[in-house]
């Protein structure tokens, strides 16, 4: 979806070749409304799948006493998980908040600097790659919408992971020293808040651990999507490159081809053209939970 469009502008749709999307306001559910037969249903209402307008599920509760969003942000799809949102208006303007874009490949962290400023993905998506003390290089998950990276670098750390966009996006940046100079990084009220998004990004990332790992490739794929789907808060998922599904999942190009084949032919998902895929939920979970995918890869 277009990151910066503006989700208060109510009854505004965005067409793809197999669904519309509403977007609504923060504070209330997300409705798909499809234009295929077989589903109309908030995204809540399906297996596996959490409201979730950043990378985990925040609770209505939380969502409801959330402090008002200052000016800048009120247009912000990831506004319920920024720790932004709950700094004071007077100092905003003080924290040198910039907003920057991002493309698939543009590195926005590397493993083992210490990072000066921390991110906040308002959209898009990024891959987490990790090289081991022994060389190994692999990539380890996916981060998208509401997570803050460069955090490491507030505690004095260097970055644990390489972050790569896979997804083109934006985010927003705060420099550590702004933070500082404006007492925020001694603010109780503020560090909760931050703490919170770190432990959903860990949240996030063991959500995908457990969704990507099947037995097939197949089932791996399906698990990607779901997760793809939980960042995006969409069951029309923007994919990123083969490669990179292919990287993620520790597999071939050739591989997710098949996979791709197997799920849109057993009616798993829809191919929207190249960069879209529609997704059937029920069929998903059912490939995932199958104890012997019949057409193992």
């Amino acid at each position: 979806m277009n990151p910066g469009f503006p989700p208060r502008e109510l009854g505004t749709m965005v067409d793809f070749s197999c669904r519309r999307a509403t977007l609504h306001p923060p504070s209330t559910a997300l409705t798909l409304v499809r234009t295929d037969e077989h589903a109309r249903r908030p995204l809540a209402d399906t297996p596996l799948h959490r409201q979730a307008p950043a990378m985990t599920a925040r609770s209505t509760q939380v969502a409801e006493a959330a402090a008002p969003a200052p000016p800048h942000c009120k247009h912000c799809l990831a506004q319920q998980s920024c720790p932004v949102t709950r700094i004071p208006d007077d100092q905003v303007a003080a924290l040198q908040h910039k907003e920057r874009s991002f493309r698939a490949g543009d590195v926005l962290g590397t493993q083992g600097t210490t990072s000066t400023a921390i991110r906040i993905i308002k959209s898009g998506a990024t891959m987490l790659r990790r090289e081991s003390r022994y060389g190994h290089r692999q990539s380890i998950g996916v981060f998208g919408r509401g997570t803050v990276i460069g955090s490491f670098g507030l505690l004095g750390r260097p970055e644990p992971v390489t972050l790569i966009g896979i997804l083109d996006g934006r985010y927003c940046e705060l420099p550590a020293a702004s933070l500082q100079r404006t007492g925020l990084l001694e603010d109780p009220v503020f560090l909760g808040h931050l703490s919170e998004t770190m432990a959903h990004a860990i949240e996030s990332h063991c959500s995908w651990y457990q969704l990507s790992s099947g037995d097939s490739v197949a089932q791996q794929l399906a698990g990607a999507l779901l997760h793809l789907s939980d960042l995006q808060s969409s069951l029309l998922v923007r994919l990123p490159k083969q490669t990179i599904l292919a990287d993620l999942l520790g597999t071939t190009r050739e591989s997710i081809t098949r996979a791709f084949s197997r799920l849109e032919k057993e009616g798993d998902i829809t191919r929207c053209g190249r960069y879209y895929c529609d997704l059937n939920v029920p069929r998903l979970v059912r490939t995932i939970k199958a104890p012997n995918p019949p057409s193992r890869q």
